[in-house]
């Protein structure tokens, strides 16, 4: 079981036992494309910080499109735009119904340790995603700030 499946199991292990096993399709598409935008972001931030040329180009681009007034409205922009390409990428590859019941399936078949032990990845996966932020917003704040 890859790292990206394990997101959906996770989601299934937790919300099968609740009766609510029909969102975690739904919550598991959502919460794997959010965790990729969060590390697309932090590769971008350490590509930035890697060569600054990146960086000034972005600041540029960001410059040209919203102007002088770069606040909120830019940061809906670096965030919507991947999330608009990584949602509808995971939905239409491992969330599609036929992939989701595969995984699924494979997951049930597995004993009730594995369960618990694929569900735990695809749990750290979402936290490490998520403390991903973090790490970009420090980085953004130390060499952007």
């Amino acid at each position: 079981m890859n790292l990206l499946k394990a997101v959906y199991c996770n989601q299934y292990y937790e919300l099968n036992p609740k009766g609510k096993g029909d969102a975690a399709r739904s919550n598991g598409t959502r919460l794997l494309a959010v965790s990729l935008v969060i590390d697309f972001i932090l590769l971008a931030m350490l590509c930035m910080v890697i060569s600054p040329d990146l960086a000034d180009a972005f600041g540029d681009l960001l410059q040209d499109v919203f102007g002088r007034r770069q606040g909120r409205m830019a940061g809906k922009f670096v965030v919507l735009i991947p999330f608009l390409i990584f949602l509808p990428l995971v939905r239409y590859t491992l969330g599609t119904e036929s992939s989701y019941q595969s995984t699924i399936s494979q997951f049930e078949a597995q004993s009730a340790e594995q369960q618990k032990r694929i569900s735990k990845k695809g749990l750290i996966f979402v936290v490490i995603s998520m403390a991903n932020l973090f790490v970009s917003l420090a980085l953004g704040l130390i060499f952007f700030g």
